[in-house]
């Protein structure tokens, strides 16, 4: 059985174009709150994996909200400007926490 994981990335530049290579279908967007109609498009395409740049993530609380229950799909922080801002490590955190009860780091 060889199915494929259908994963997407979306940026606020060219720099996100570089997934392509990998077979991640990608989106160049100019603003934030237009990651969440793309989001809302991609999982009802059943994309299970959509990575969304540090600056876009930390613009929508409210489409992460929404999909946080679900086990599908995955929204990811992706470190894609020269300076993390820690969002991915942040979120690594929550959930290592959320998955043994107590913080590690």
């Amino acid at each position: 059985m060889n199915q494929k994981t259908e994963m997407a990335a979306i940026g606020l530049d060219e720099t996100v174009l570089i997934y392509n290579a990998l077979g991640i279908k990608t989106f160049v967007i100019k603003q934030a709150d237009e990651a969440d109609n793309i989001i809302f498009k991609l999982v009802n395409q059943k994309f299970k994996i959509i990575f969304v740049s540090e600056a876009i993530y930390s613009h929508i609380p409210e489409t992460l909200e929404k999909y946080q229950s679900l086990p599908f799909p995955m929204i990811l922080p992706l470190p894609m400007e020269q300076a993390s801002a820690g969002i991915g490590l942040k979120k690594i955190q929550d959930n290592v926490e959320k998955a043994i009860g107590i913080n590690i780091f």
